[in-house]
């Protein structure tokens, strides 16, 4: 079972959620575009959460949330702390929370636990 999935190109960051996920037990997918989320969202059993690097270049991540937010998944936007204007539209695009990258770097388990609990 995949328990998030993580929409996201930037190889760096994404290794490191996975890894993450890992030692706690937790399953991962990562994505590159918005129709890669689609077909994940089309399956069974839906993740518990996704995962959006708002503000990333070349991916639409707007519509990755819109995809989620449609299927009833909890959304996570996570993005540069400076980066406000990303941050106002993930928000409009429907995102559960958006927080700071650096946020999700220091307690990635918890913000995702937290975020799930908002619609719970």
């Amino acid at each position: 079972m995949t328990d998030v999935v993580v929409l996201d190109r930037d190889l760096f960051f994404t290794t490191k959620i996975q890894a993450t996920l890992r030692a706690a037990e937790r399953g991962c997918q990562v994505v590159k575009s918005a129709d890669d989320l689609a077909a994940r969202l089309a399956q069974e059993p839906l993740p518990a959460l996704v995962l959006v690097h708002c503000g990333a270049a070349g991916v639409a991540w707007e519509h990755g949330i819109a995809l989620a937010r449609a299927a009833g998944v909890p959304v996570l936007a996570y993005g540069p702390h400076v980066d406000i204007a990303a941050q106002t539209q993930a928000r409009a695009a429907g995102a559960t929370r958006v927080i700071a990258n650096s946020k999700l770097a220091g307690d990635l388990i918890g913000q995702i636990d937290r975020t799930i609990g908002q619609i719970t």
